[in-house]
């Protein structure tokens, strides 16, 4: 528990100290999604942006998984880099331990941050969402699936160090994952889609937010089976990796 008090306090004095960038950080959000939002308005068709409610949950989504994702992926390359990395793996705590509350922190941080660019979007767009009780468990799986993607982030920023160009191609792959409603697809692409990390809960947060009628089985299957497959791989990966540099000595970044 101490540790994980360290880390939010860190957060917070980072936030107060660069207040100003961290604006506009939701300043740039914002305005990102109304520019998707305003060119989907020139599509009569398409899969993308063919309900705005499904639009914002997508978005809103995306930028919980981009702060959380790039947030510990640049935070741990900067502290690789600066030899900050070296001495947190000098502390009493085991490493699995010491990035597990990076995670955490990186995740509450980052939903408080999407639910403020939420509520602006609703605002600014008029739209209202009518958040049905049965997305807390699709919710619920998403967090828990973050945080295989947690591991799996650090674990490549630890093995190859310069990674800010991969992270950047993460973030705007998911943005289109996110926003496309697979629901919608045929079987086979449905079926495919689900396999990668939080889509079947994106697509069952979508559906019942919009009162579509929907197969929960189904969605509940693939969601649990989600959120397990990509936690346990992240934490097999991330396992492997923190040995092999630790017996390796290639923590350093140079």
């Amino acid at each position: 528990m101490t540790t994980l008090k360290a880390e939010f306090q860190r957060e917070l004095i980072i936030y107060r100290r660069y207040l100003f960038s961290s604006i506009s950080d939701l300043v740039l959000t914002i305005l990102m999604f109304m520019g998707i939002f305003w060119g989907s308005n020139l599509i009569s068709t398409g899969i993308i942006g063919s309900s705005l409610p499904a639009l914002i949950i997508g978005f809103t989504l995306w930028t919980t998984i981009q702060n959380t994702c790039s947030m510990l992926g640049n935070g741990v390359m900067n502290n690789a880099k600066s030899g900050v990395l070296q001495q947190l793996y000098l502390m009493p705590v085991s490493s699995k331990k010491l990035f597990f509350n990076k995670s955490i922190v990186n995740i509450i941080v980052s939903l408080v941050q999407s639910i403020v660019v939420c509520l602006v979007l609703m605002l600014l767009t008029g739209q209202g969402i009518h958040f049905a009780p049965v997305i807390i468990l699709p919710a619920l799986l998403s967090l828990s699936t973050l945080f295989g993607l947690g591991y799996l982030i650090t674990s490549v920023v630890l093995k190859f160090k310069r990674v800010g160009s991969f992270l950047a191609i993460c973030q705007y792959f998911y943005l289109g994952v996110l926003l496309t409603q697979f629901e919608n697809a045929p079987v086979l692409i449905k079926n495919i889609a689900n396999l990668l990390p939080l889509v079947p809960m994106v697509s069952w947060m979508r559906m019942a937010i919009n009162g579509i009628h929907y197969n929960a089985a189904y969605y509940l299957i693939f969601s649990i089976a989600n959120a397990i497959v990509w936690v346990i791989v992240g934490i097999v990966v991330f396992n492997k990796v923190d040995k092999n540099i630790k017996q390796n000595g290639t923590l350093s970044f140079f």
